[in-house]
């Protein structure tokens, strides 16, 4: 299953949620720590739910999610109550949306990075208000009162030229085209295998050894690939769901599709059919008190058979207490004269007395 969006879905999402730009911020929830939902209106059009699930997917949801809002989608709502959408862009080529709100004069920029474990930035001029995450890095740190800084790609293949790309090539460090282009360019997996296959070239190959032929078509299907029009579906392997992707890929010509009217709408189908289940709070207590029921019915249980065994014992005890009463009147007697060893040894045998404990001064009985 394909968990994060990349550099070129998130391209063709903005292109989607452009439509969201000039909205009224109506509400803001974090049901979960890394899931942050926008309620926005917009004048004829209505009010639209954009959920973040910070550093994983994003996409318009039918409906929010029910729970609490954390620390920071409260912090979020003090912030931007008010605000309007103004813009929603990518810093290319990066995993990184840019969401400027404004009201009046004043603008906050609120960064959602996809890659790693992903994080949500809310900064004014450049200098962090507050994190999802607060981090410490080698080249950057993320926490409040420092600038924003976001990690950038040597290449930006959104405006890569042939000849940018022949340099990248033969200086690559990489063994294989494919390899190359998922990592040295950010493609990811499937994209630059799509891009290997429409641009008839090995996907093995070394891109050292590549032929400026070669090279040209490569680099004349990434911008083909970049201007794709939008025509969305959900991919299937063997029945299950597999993969979504933005657009028509030879890569999956073989497989079955669901096509969707948006990208976004495929999102939304695909990561709904991987949510977790996740426990509430009433649910946590309710399976505790279960437990401790549990536990207290098999006690009521191990009592009753201890009940029902000594009910059944002190019966025959009182039919049989003439008996019993002569035995212990003989063992007390006994016990005067000889030691509780003499005494087994002289039961060996008995008819009544079957087990005499020289130890703990016990007898077992049979009447």
């Amino acid at each position: 299953m394909k968990k994060q969006l990349s550099s070129l879905d998130l391209h063709f999402l903005v292109k989607e949620l452009k439509d969201l730009e000039n909205s009224r911020i109506d509400k803001i929830y974090q049901p979960e720590k890394n899931v942050i939902i926008f309620s926005l209106y917009k004048s004829n059009v209505g009010k639209k739910i954009l959920k973040i699930d910070v550093g994983k997917s994003m996409f318009i949801a039918d409906e929010k999610e029910e729970g609490e809002t954390l620390g920071f989608g409260m912090f979020l709502r003090k912030h931007l109550d008010g605000y309007f959408l103004s813009r929603i862009s990518q810093v290319e080529p990066e995993r990184i949306l840019k969401f400027s709100f404004k009201v009046k004069n004043n603008i906050k920029d609120f960064y959602i990075e996809f890659f790693g474990k992903g994080n949500a930035i809310l900064c004014y001029d450049d200098i962090i208000l507050n994190a999802l995450d607060h981090h410490e890095f080698r080249d950057r740190t993320i926490k409040p009162k420092i600038k924003y800084k976001f990690p950038l790609m040597k290449h930006n293949y959104f405006q890569l030229s042939t000849n940018e790309l022949k340099e990248l090539l033969k200086n690559s460090k990489k063994n294989s085209i494919v390899t190359s282009l998922a990592i040295e360019l950010g493609f990811g997996g499937i994209y630059s295998e799509e891009i290997c296959l429409i641009s008839d070239v090995d996907k093995g190959t070394d891109p050292k050894k590549l032929s400026d032929e070669e090279i040209g078509s490569i680099s004349d299907n990434i911008k083909k690939i970049i201007n794709k029009e939008i025509k969305p579906s959900v991919i299937y392997k063997d029945g299950d769901i597999a993969d979504f992707a933005a657009f028509d890929l030879k890569f999956y010509s073989k497989n079955e599709k669901k096509e969707f009217k948006s990208f976004s709408e495929a999102l939304s189908f695909f990561y709904s059919q991987f949510v977790e289940v996740k426990e509430t709070e009433f649910d946590k207590r309710l399976r505790g008190l279960q437990r401790i029921i549990e536990s207290q019915k098999k006690t009521i249980e191990e009592f009753r058979s201890k009940e029902k065994e000594s009910r059944e014992k002190g019966e025959l005890i009182y039919h049989k207490y003439n008996t019993i009463k002569e035995i212990l009147d003989e063992l007390t007697n006994a016990s005067k004269k000889y030691s509780w060893k003499e005494i087994k040894s002289k039961l060996k045998g008995h008819k009544v007395i079957k087990e005499v404990n020289d130890k703990d001064r016990k007898v077992v009985v049979e009447v």
